[in-house]
């Protein structure tokens, strides 16, 4: 999908329904304002009372109390635009990170798709070249309870059909054999490495506690990590086999037009 949505969206956008979008969610009651770096609490407080306190609170935007209700069936979407390339995704309903089941499942996708050394990419690109590109993805930082989800391009030779199957090859994989040793110690330190990076940038430190503080707590940053270092590569296994059903699937496929 583009950055910015398709131009049909876009055209079909009125410039009443983006002004009422802003009023309703850009208000001071709906912001965080973060402050990282070498400075004096009580005076950078001052300076954010000076330049942000004369904003007017606006009305609490409206609670999104809708739940979408549970998948008992595959869903399937074949789209075709304007593209070089096809490309296949399948996405499971997983729940969100709040669930016990969170840390495993974002160690899940550092085993599938985490660099060169990850089983997608050492499998269907680099050993069996079916793909050009492959990946996946668990959102940790969602709000809501969201998607785990898989992709890949086939090679201009292969098709998406073939491309799917692989996938899927892949997810049945994690059901029946257990990651190795190896896998989980290097996607522990994938993701800590990553993590305990971040902390050399003020600008990722600030967004993190953003992040944070935006799910449940800033506290829950100091946790992170722990819960990570607590997963098993049972856990994996379990969470594959709970999570990666054919009733929760949906699939996703772009078909270049000229």
């Amino acid at each position: 999908m583009p950055i910015i949505g398709w131009v049909e969206d876009l055209k079909r956008i009125t410039p009443e329904e983006i002004r009422a979008f802003y009023r309703t969610y850009y208000v001071p009651n709906n912001a965080l304002v973060v402050a990282v770096g070498d400075f004096k609490a009580p005076e950078a407080l001052q300076k954010i009372r000076r330049h942000f306190g004369a904003i007017p609170r606006g009305p609490d935007p409206p609670r999104m109390l809708a739940v979408e209700p549970p998948q008992n069936g595959e869903r399937r979407v074949i789209v075709h635009k304007q593209a070089q390339l096809p490309i296949v995704y399948l996405g499971y309903h997983v729940p969100d990170q709040q669930s016990n089941d969170a840390p495993a499942l974002e160690l899940l996708s550092t085993v599938l798709a985490g660099g060169r050394a990850s089983r997608l990419y050492k499998n269907l690109v680099y050993q069996r070249q079916l793909a050009l590109e492959a990946g996946g993805d668990y959102p940790y930082f969602s709000l809501d309870p969201n998607l785990f989800w898989f992709w890949g391009t086939p090679m201009p030779e292969q098709t998406p059909e073939v491309m799917e199957k692989a996938l899927l090859e892949e997810m049945e994989r994690l059901k029946k054999e257990p990651v190795t040793e190896e896998e989980l110690t290097r996607a522990k330190n994938q993701v800590e490495a990553a993590f305990v990076f971040q902390e050399d940038s003020v600008h990722r430190r600030a967004s993190l506690l953003a992040r944070f503080e935006l799910i449940g707590g800033y506290a829950l940053m100091d946790r992170y990590l722990d819960r990570l270092r607590g997963v098993t590569a049972a856990d994996l296994s379990r969470v594959a086999q709970a999570y990666f059903q054919d009733y929760r699937k949906s699939v996703g496929i772009l078909i270049p037009t000229p």
